[in-house]
């Protein structure tokens, strides 16, 4: 018996799970399709170009067809393991210009 279920041990399921788990009398279960991502492939910033492809780390979806490309699918990877996408994503982060931030900030309630 559980009081929380949490399907998906990705950086949200993995949050989600650890704070419910702070109240001792919260009983969780934390379900992940794939493995833990102690693999050296997986800790390897740049091996991500061979997990991308690998069933074992990468669910390996592809888009529906889009007249914007051509009628086309493309490749949507999705990481399947502990740490979800973020364990297949190169350890590359993006730092966004703060110029935009304060433009959207700004421009929030302009519904027009």
């Amino acid at each position: 018996m559980f009081d929380y279920i949490i399907v998906g041990g990705g950086s949200a399921g993995g949050v989600l799970a650890n704070r419910l788990s702070e109240n001792v009398k919260n009983k969780v279960c934390l379900i992940e399709a794939g493995s833990a991502d102690s693999s050296i492939i997986v800790s390897t910033p740049g091996a991500f170009g061979a997990h991308m492809y690998m069933k074992k780390f990468n669910w390996g979806f592809n888009s529906q067809p889009d007249i914007a490309t051509d009628n086309r699918g493309q490749f949507y990877p999705r990481g399947k393991g502990l740490g979800g996408s973020s364990s297949i994503n190169a350890m590359v982060s993006t730092r966004g210009y703060s110029s935009d931030y304060d433009r959207w900030e700004s421009s929030r309630y302009d519904l027009s």
